[in-house]
């Protein structure tokens, strides 16, 4: 809790209603205190531009200097927390008592440990989150980067700040291109089913490069394509239920609960049989190229082989999903919605092709072809309706590319009409009644490009190629700074002989320079051994904050260039900079002896004081540190990490200008209790935001 905060808050309340005669609330008084514009108007304020609801008149000085004057007669009742009260303009200011500020900040953060700032909202809410996206069948491309990082950051600083998250990753998985792929399959003889089985998606890719290819020259490959998934569509629309049915039994409506609605489609989960057990291999062609249930189980090893290749890649970068969706399972039921709107009259028929005009845009939302093809809008209504069904979500957010901002515009104003002619829908009570609730709990977390991103294979850049590209050049870094340091080690050494002495001094001086030298011949013949791996799993998560960190700086909205040396640099706003921060706060902890774990029973014990001649640069890293919760609830309300990226850089500022200004190696522990705890604070809080950005933490680099 904010003990400062509330202590104004009670102060706010006191005042209005014992002067002004008016109620008010703690929610109320809360939105009054605001943070300064700048460090001259003090640590909280009053704005009298708000105040006029609550019984003060004249203009926002008159308003200021009356509200100043009844603080100031209430002095006593905050004179524990403040050191004083000023006007400045419309602003009544508030200055805290530093030393009580610092002590208290350090001391909440070591009670709390690494749940310091989360779990604060009052109103926990259910969130779906839908991220990354890639395609099936087709490596991880860098381009799904982005939408990756933004959607786990979120759901991670949901879940932090106390909300119920479902991470969903809505897969490519159905379209004509599935059609293209299995006519590969089905045309090309010379598939090597044993490479198949060592890097299936790989073969799926080429097979897809080389078929697109011959379509340029051969018109049939076209017409075949759309014939496979013709009739992979159609088997998948074998006895399958309605949408209505399906949503029922999504939430129990109709009485049960399908046990195979977490597997995915319904037509997934009706179609399939023993013949899901036939392998791959030349001996079995006819059967997957020759039949629509091959065809289907040839779709659906497909789609098994991707996502577990997907899951093996996410797992390398920290990231994570609650359920694995796709369109086929939408596109089964888009007849449906489609139906739906044309009966109930929100729909209607356009040269063939059928429309709903949304308020406001100016594009029409095409919902269905003229030949009856379903498109991303219809499948989009049925993903966020039986989402509803299923997780009763109070907000949805999709974190989509800025270049679909005009689809989101369409989707988002379809369910505002869903509300608001619902009576018009007289078949489908399930569907009428979850889809008019999800007007104004949707969201599109938009996002720029990254320009300029290369890897030594090219500009085709895969997530993999692209990880190890970050690797390598984080390796060279890092063996530049460790050569760096055996360079200046071996200096300190040959200064040191030729200043040797006669005598024993001279002696105890050769044999500690002796057993320094024989220290770097040691960790370089280990470097070639034990330490190659840890120089490897240093660098890989290097590597993958860098390029993380990259993605989660700037405002999401906002285009990123890319440069390998900016990425990569240990110095400026970068990954490896905060990373490096919380690795050089461990060394200086275990070179002062500072037992964390003993500081939670301490905290009581020590206290900073104004006196001492770090102290300024102290109260700086305690307000920092105390912005952490703002920054989350900013975090939160923009949808947007970059908040806590900036954060983590300026905390991470200060805390290295007090390293390199004060030196606390042999100092007394006395002195030191307060300051080791103000350092593990400063990690605690900096780990917290490295984890909220997914990027991996270094204990020691």
């Amino acid at each position: 809790m904010d003990i400062f905060k509330e202590t104004l808050k009670t102060l706010i309340i006191n005042v209005i209603e014992a002067e002004k005669k008016i109620e008010v609330s703690k929610p109320q008084a809360e939105k009054l205190i605001k943070n300064p514009p700048d460090d001259s108007f003090g640590d909280y304020c009053f704005a009298a531009y708000y105040l006029q609801n609550y019984g003060f008149k004249g203009k926002p000085e008159t308003a200021a200097a009356d509200l100043y004057n009844l603080c100031t007669r209430r002095f006593s009742e905050i004179a524990g927390f403040f050191d004083r009260i000023e006007i400045k303009g419309a602003y009544v200011n508030f200055f805290v008592k530093r030393e009580k500020f610092v002590s208290e900040v350090v001391k909440e953060v070591i009670d709390f440990g690494s749940d310091y700032g989360g779990g604060v909202t009052e109103k926990p809410l259910t969130v779906v989150i839908d991220f990354s996206s890639p395609n099936i069948a087709k490596p991880f491309g860098v381009g799904h980067l982005r939408s990756t990082v933004i959607g786990m950051s979120l759901s991670k600083i949901y879940e932090f700040y106390g909300h119920k998250v479902i991470k969903i990753n809505y897969l490519g998985d159905f379209g004509t291109q599935f059609g293209k792929l299995i006519t590969a399959f089905c045309r090309y003889g010379e598939i090597n089913f044993s490479e198949f089985e060592k890097d299936p998606v790989k073969v799926l890719y080429e097979l897809y490069v080389r078929i697109h290819k011959d379509e340029q020259t051969d018109l049939t490959v076209e017409e075949e394509a759309k014939n496979r998934f013709k009739t992979l569509e159609d088997f998948m629309s074998v006895n399958k239920r309605s949408f209505e049915e399906y949503i029922g039994a999504i939430n129990g409506l109709d009485g049960t609960m399908s046990k195979n609605i977490n597997k995915g489609s319904s037509a997934e989960a009706d179609t399939s049989n023993a013949s899901e057990n036939i392998m791959l291999s030349e001996e079995n062609k006819n059967f997957f190229c020759g039949t629509a249930e091959g065809q289907y189980n040839l779709w659906k090893i497909f789609r098994k082989l991707s996502i577990e290749e997907f899951k093996r890649i996410y797992q390398s970068i920290g990231i994570e999903f609650d359920s694995y969706e796709g369109e086929a399972e939408s596109a089964e039921f888009s007849k449906d919605i489609k139906e739906i709107l044309l009966e109930s009259g929100i729909a209607e028929i356009s040269e063939g092709a059928v429309i709903v005009n949304v308020k406001g845009v100016k594009a029409p939302a095409l919902i269905a072809k003229s030949d009856g093809t379903s498109l991303y809008l219809s499948r989009d209504i049925v993903t966020a309706v039986s989402r509803m069904a299923k997780y009763n979500f109070d907000k949805m957010i999709y974190v989509v590319g800025s270049e679909q901002a005009l689809h989101f515009s369409q989707l988002f104003g379809i369910f505002g009409i869903l509300k608001e002619d619902a009576e018009k829908i007289k078949d489908g009570k399930n569907f009428k009644y979850f889809a008019s609730m999800i007007d104004g709990r949707l969201v599109h977390v938009k996002f720029g490009r990254i320009i300029g991103m290369s890897t030594r294979k090219g500009n085709l850049v895969f997530l993999e190629d692209y990880i190890e590209e970050a690797r390598l050049k984080a390796q060279e870094k890092l063996e530049e700074r460790l050569k760096i340091l055996e360079d200046n080690l071996s200096a300190e050494i040959n200064d040191a002989t030729k200043k040797l002495t006669e005598g024993m001094e001279g002696i105890r001086a050769a044999t500690e320079n002796g057993e320094k030298q024989g220290l770097i011949n040691e960790r370089k013949k280990e470097r070639t051994e034990t330490e190659k791996k840890q120089i490897y799993l240093t660098s890989l998560k290097v590597g993958i904050g860098a390029v993380i960190f990259n993605d989660l700086k700037t405002r999401r909205t906002t285009d990123v260039n890319f440069n390998w040396d900016n990425v990569l640099s240990f110095e400026g706003q970068t990954g490896p900079y905060l990373q490096y921060t919380v690795s050089r706060i461990n060394s200086l902890l275990n070179r002062l002896s500072g037992n964390e774990t003993n500081l939670k029973n301490d905290a009581q014990s020590f206290s900073f004081s104004k006196s001492d001649a770090d102290f300024d640069d102290i109260f700086l890293i305690a307000k920092q540190i105390y912005g952490f919760k703002t920054a989350l609830h900013s975090a939160v309300e923009q949808n947007e990490p970059s908040v806590l990226s900036s954060f983590a850089l300026d905390l991470a500022s200060h805390f290295n200008k007090y390293y390199q200004n004060y030196r606390l190696i042999g100092r007394d522990y006395n002195y030191l209790k307060p300051r080791i705890a103000m350092l593990s604070s400063v990690k605690t809080v900096l780990v917290s935001v490295l984890n909220l950005l997914c990027i991996p933490v270094l204990e020691k680099m």
